[in-house]
């Protein structure tokens, strides 16, 4: 009896499921709340060297090295001086940025007859088969994977125990016309922190993606660092919108039965380190390797997947919140101890090496 599989939420994760299955010939189906695919031409992400080796590998055609802007370096400044620089010896690339529109367009390319548009899970029963339904359907599943994003209707309906806390800020993203040299910027400041991402299209971009207190004008917010960073940056027709609130989710465990949470169902982060897509596709790597076993609700490898994902979730989590803790409230003596901590670290390239090795591990 061939066994199913439901995938909840037709993000890129949920999607890069998707196409492991076909690779091993599981029928599945994709149910996905929205009517259509959400765009949003502003938003970017930045992809490791695990992540474009693994999709490349899982869709031949899409070539990510031809199309995505690689990274060459990192400049990291705290206030107007660049304290930190990260480049990578090994080819050349520190990450590599492209648009998560263009992206995820070329992953669901294929999956277009596999995705069932409005369709909001609202109730799920366990027994011999695990029974989805939604507002005017059921869907039986011998697997059931959760890609439905930071607010998962799946982990709210199974009660997955979470940790979660706000950030207290806004993030905005847009794109301007900027020479870039292929070299990502940082800049930490009492105004908030602005990350500036290399992005080729028709000609050189940034995007940008601020982060802010959530109680702030952020035109403003994003005005004076131009300004307290001398960046030039043509700032008269850009529009950041509303902004999306920035919080912290984790599920302590990330699978309940054969339900298993993935991507940003199981850990969303802040995106000063710009690994959230990576560790999602870091799940969906190690569900390609063990499907087979997963299929058959093997209790081992579900745990091993708890185990090895979570402990990589918790590492980030710890990282960011670091990060978050040190230049989000440094001021007066704080802020000299952190520049001279990053000038010294500058001068140590084997240290500077191994921090671009493990961002790039998914």
């Amino acid at each position: 009896m061939s066994r199913e599989v439901v995938i909840a939420g037709a993000g890129v994760v949920g999607c890069l499921i998707a196409k492991v299955l076909k690779k091993h010939n599981i029928p599945f189906k994709i149910l996905e709340k929205s009517t259509e695919a959400r765009k949003d031409p502003r938003r970017t992400v930045a992809l490791t060297r695990d992540s474009i080796k693994f999709l490349n590998s899982l869709q031949n055609d899409l070539d990510l090295n031809a199309w995505a802007t690689p990274v060459h370096k990192m400049h990291l400044y705290q206030k107007s001086d660049l304290n930190l620089v990260l480049e990578s010896k090994e080819d050349k690339k520190v990450t590599s940025i492209c648009l998560l529109d263009k992206l995820h367009e070329k992953i669901s390319s294929g999956l277009e007859s596999d995705i069932l548009w409005n369709q909001n899970i609202n109730d799920i029963e366990l027994g011999p088969k695990i029974r989805v339904k939604t507002q005017d359907n059921n869907f039986d599943a011998d697997l059931v994977f959760a890609t439905d994003g930071m607010r998962s209707n799946v982990r709210k309906i199974m009660h997955f125990d979470t940790e979660e806390w706000f950030y207290g800020q806004k993030a905005y993203v847009a794109v301007v016309k900027a020479e870039h040299e292929n070299i990502a910027k940082q800049y930490f400041s009492k105004f908030g922190t602005l990350a500036l991402l290399p992005l080729n299209q028709d000609l050189q971009h940034y995007s940008i993606i601020l982060c802010t207190n959530s109680t702030l004008d952020a035109t403003a917010q994003l005005e004076n660092l131009n300004q307290e960073f001398n960046l030039s940056l043509d700032l008269k027709d850009i529009e950041l919108g509303s902004g999306f609130e920035l919080k912290h989710v984790r599920a302590k465990k990330m699978f309940k039965d054969r339900i298993i949470l993935c991507g940003d169902a199981a850990n969303s982060f802040h995106p000063m380190a710009g690994q959230g897509l990576n560790l999602g596709i870091g799940d969906v790597m190690y569900i390609d390797s063990y499907i087979n076993k997963l299929m058959h609700a093997d209790q081992e490898t579900l745990n091993n997947y708890n185990s090895t994902r979570n402990q990589k979730n918790i590492q980030m989590t710890w990282i960011i919140q670091s990060l978050y803790g040190i230049f989000g409230n440094a001021e007066g003596l704080g802020e000299k101890i952190i520049e001279g901590g990053m000038k010294f670290l500058d001068r140590i390239p084997s240290i500077k090496e191994k921090i671009i090795e493990f961002a790039n591990k998914n």
